[in-house]
């Protein structure tokens, strides 16, 4: 749209030069000549590439929406509000329709839909749906279509374009094949890893983040802040602090699992060695140090009873620390509650910076609909061709949901979310509030340059064949092992029951089984 102004543009300043070289001929002679053409043929030039540009483009765009129609279903996690709702089933719809002549249907189900997912997945429903292929297994069991690799270049040209030559397909695959389509290009490494710390707390303080480098030093800054605020929650989110301390409690760099995985890789030693964490003295580590924290004051009992309240004291300001994120480093949304407040991020110990995924989430496509595959990826790089298709997919319609500023930050004038910018965040694409300087700007966009992958990157665990012994892990894992790993049940006195429980419950042959599943993948990538 815009290279068809600038090529009208163009040619009126073509016309424009050869009327002012008409105009001044007499008293000009053969300069006036020399200028009319050269102005001409810059003109001609600039818009007949212009007009190229635009044709190039237009036959583009015309060979896509001359494809046959097509209905597709399109699924997010999270709740449809009334404007949320309207935009998709109006202007999205409308938009997609027109440009792609796809049909599309967008849904939104509740976080924690998975079973129901799977459901629809295994009863042969057509749909897409947010995915990260590391922490699901419905690719294993045949419920997601396969995305042929050489699709990728001629339907995804502006999103990979988009997600830089750092972050490719790799981590989206199972076995050598394609499942997902990653979104977003922003930095990944070191979540868990690091402490997302109050900068303005800090500050009062008189601490630098740079400087607080190890347990002690962390634990005097907790002090201080107790001291001085007592009314303010510690730290909250504390399934990440085996991750965070682990330079005080394990040996090399533990790999980045979720929260309750029983098991865990060194990053640094060579080999598909599995460890079983609860039953290491790594475990023993944390929970000497959690106990004590406890103690202190600085771990909450009602992270247990009350874990919403936690969340609800760090929106209103009201907690020092919790799980860092790259992301905590141009986060705003403290500002709501202080306008003085701040994030940043503290790294306790030497571990290395751990990449296991270059992307948050992404989008499988239902084996049931693998024959539209390729109008899938169309729509997805519809979402991230520029700029413009990126502000309408996450702010809505300009002038009616957002505004532009002239610092080329967006006003938000509604409240309502369409897809989340979580989800669709890239650097390309990223408007900075003015607050945040140049120098936190560009240690953000940096973050992954020091960053090294995960031995797990691209391992994806199936769990049909232990179903039975994750269920009764779990169980184990919410009621006694999380308070014990909390501070808030006592180690020495209930760990030797809580393991024989475990073996009771099939640890062991869950260690096996994921060993086992492991090691396969690891000789396959080290061939």
């Amino acid at each position: 749209m815009k290279k068809r102004f600038l090529a009208l543009a163009m040619s009126l300043l073509m016309m424009a030069s050869v009327l002012a070289g008409c105009g001044s001929q007499g008293a000009s002679g053969t300069a006036g000549e020399t200028q009319q053409s050269e102005a001409s043929a810059e003109g001609a030039a600039a818009s007949e590439e212009a007009a190229g540009e635009d044709a190039e483009e237009s036959a583009d765009a015309q060979a896509v929406s001359n494809q046959e129609l097509v209905e597709l279903r399109l699924i997010f996690y999270g709740d449809m509000s009334s404007r949320r709702e309207e935009f998709f089933k109006n202007e999205f719809h409308d938009a997609v329709l027109e440009d792609l002549n796809i049909d599309l249907t967008v849904e939104f189900l509740p976080w924690g839909s998975d079973t129901n997912i799977s459901t629809m997945l295994a009863s042969g429903e057509r749909f897409a749906v947010e995915y990260i292929v590391s922490n699901y297994d419905w690719h294993t069991k045949g419920y997601l279509a396969e995305i042929d690799e050489s699709l990728l270049e001629t339907h995804l040209p502006d999103l990979i374009a988009m997600r830089g030559e750092n972050n490719g397909f790799e981590c989206v695959k199972y076995e050598g094949k394609i499942y997902a389509v990653p979104f977003g290009n922003k930095p990944y490494s070191g979540s868990m890893q690091y402490f997302d710390v109050r900068g303005d707390i800090l500050d009062e303080l008189g601490y630098a983040p740079e400087d607080i480098t190890t347990l002690e030093q962390l634990e005097e800054v907790f002090a201080a802040c107790k001291e001085s605020h007592p009314e303010m929650r510690t730290v909250m989110n504390l399934d990440f602090l085996p991750y965070a301390l682990w330079a005080y409690c394990g040996e090399g760099t533990r790999s980045l699992n979720e929260g309750n995985d029983f098991v865990y890789v060194n990053e640094e030693e060579e080999g598909d060695k599995v460890y079983s964490y609860f039953e290491s003295e790594a475990f023993k580590n944390l929970c000497e140090i959690t106990s004590r924290w406890a103690e202190a004051g600085y771990i909450d009992k009602d992270l247990i009873t009350n874990p919403s309240q936690s969340d609800a004291d760090w929106n209103a300001a009201n907690c020092l620390a919790r799980n860092g994120m790259p992301g905590s480093l141009i986060s705003s949304t403290l500002k709501t509650a202080d306008p003085d407040a701040y994030e940043t991020m503290v790294k306790i110990g030497d571990q290395e910076k751990i990449k296991n995924k270059d992307y948050d989430w992404g989008i499988a496509i239902s084996a049931a609909d693998q024959e539209n595959v390729a109008r899938w990826l169309d729509l997805f790089n519809w979402m991230n061709k520029d700029q413009e298709h990126f502000n309408f997919c996450v702010y809505g319609v300009e002038g009616k949901d957002y505004e532009v500023n002239e610092d080329g930050t967006i006003t938000k004038l509604v409240s309502d979310s369409f897809i989340d910018s979580w989800f669709m965040e890239a650097i390309p694409y990223n408007t900075y509030d003015p607050s945040f300087d140049q120098e936190t700007i560009n240690k953000y966009e940096h973050w992954d340059d020091d960053a090294v992958f995960s031995k797990l990157t691209g391992f994806s665990f199936d769990t049909t064949p232990v179903t039975t012994e994750i269920a009764m892990l779990t169980s184990i894992y919410d009621e006694k092992l999380k308070p014990m790993m909390w501070g808030l049940m006592d180690y020495e006195e209930n760990i030797d029951g809580v393991i024989e429980e475990m073996k009771a419950a099939g640890l062991d042959t869950y260690v096996a089984e994921y060993q086992r599943q492991f090691s396969e993948f690891y000789a396959q990538q080290n061939q």
